[in-house]
């Protein structure tokens, strides 16, 4: 009977840490299937914004800057997570930026942004970017 026990709990042990580990090799590869749908250069042809995306231990670096009136390196940079298949950035009111959210569909980027204590009205700025294709490619 003890044999049977020990048994019974070793199989149910066995079960759970192989069906976590599946479950955990299968978020990897989702993460990185997302991430790699934001990666890249992103422009909004109508503002000349620019959106530089990258990821680096699961968290986004964004730099935003307006190619018509400054340089890359001068752009602003924020960090973010994929949050539900979304790229969250978080209200930072000391360097005031606001929430946005960046959502990709059809080969596009729709950039989502919340004023600043704009409570509980749900009056969002969006801004459409489509990814820049280099010469090389």
């Amino acid at each position: 009977m003890i044999n049977r026990i020990k048994s019974l709990i070793w199989i149910i042990v066995v079960l759970t840490t192989t069906g976590t580990s599946q479950a955990q090799s299968n978020q990897k590869q989702t993460q990185k299937q997302v991430e790699k749908l934001y990666s890249g250069l992103w422009t909004d042809k109508q503002t000349t914004r620019q959106l530089e995306i990258s990821f680096q231990y699961g968290y986004a670096t964004i730099t935003d800057w307006t190619s018509k009136f400054q340089k890359r390196e001068s752009g602003d940079i924020y960090q973010g997570s994929i949050k539900n298949g979304k790229l969250i950035m978080p209200e930072d009111t000391q360097h005031r930026a606001p929430y946005s959210e960046i959502l990709y569909k059809n080969n596009t980027l729709i950039y989502l942004t919340k004023s600043i204590d704009s409570g509980k009205t749900l009056e969002w700025d969006k801004r459409v970017f489509t990814r820049v294709i280099s010469k090389s490619q």
